[in-house]
């Protein structure tokens, strides 16, 4: 990691909460398309985030992530898409990863490449958690603040969001 003045770390910590609202309200939503446009705009400040930061392989991961949002939102053009996001997060692994936890980040991005494509409603939320979870060991490495708050409160969002259709699915096969 590279050294950033205290004015311009805190303007990067900045820029990283601005982002981890965005994702919040992303993560909150009930319809997948809004899901997906909240974090293809999380994802590009976030991007800004760790490249300021001094994580080369967080910042095009987030990138990726940018492409992926972008891409599976039409879910048009699927055919292949999923394996070469992958490719590309495992090549990004092996030029950029310098610590476990950036591979953890890149594990997450293999595991949204195909979650994205081929999972909504509560499979993509719940695909969404185990990434969160991934990322929460970069954002702890690199002593983002706002990454580390904004992986922890999203868990507790998707959990939250996750919760009625548990509940509803107990109360179902008691009732069968």
């Amino acid at each position: 990691m590279f050294e950033l003045s205290h004015h311009a770390l805190l303007w990067a910590q900045v820029l990283g909460f601005i982002s981890m609202a965005v994702g919040w309200w992303a993560n909150s939503q009930k319809n997948d398309r809004q899901l997906l446009s909240g974090n293809l705009i999380a994802s590009s400040l976030t991007a800004v985030h760790l490249g300021l930061l001094g994580s080369s392989l967080g910042m095009f991961n987030q990138l990726l992530n940018l492409l992926r949002f972008a891409t599976c939102r039409t879910r048009s053009h699927q055919r292949g898409l999923p394996a070469l996001f992958s490719s590309i997060a495992l090549l990004q692994g092996w030029i950029f990863a310098e610590h476990w936890s950036e591979w953890c980040a890149v594990a997450s991005a293999v595991l949204m490449s195909f979650a994205l494509f081929y999972s909504s409603g509560t499979k993509l939320r719940s695909a969404m958690m185990i990434s969160n979870l991934l990322n929460l060991t970069l954002s702890v490495y690199l002593s983002s603040w706002s990454g580390i708050v904004y992986q922890v409160v999203t868990l507790l969002i998707l959990t939250r969001s996750l919760m009625p259709y548990r509940q509803a699915q107990c109360f179902d096969e008691q009732t069968a």
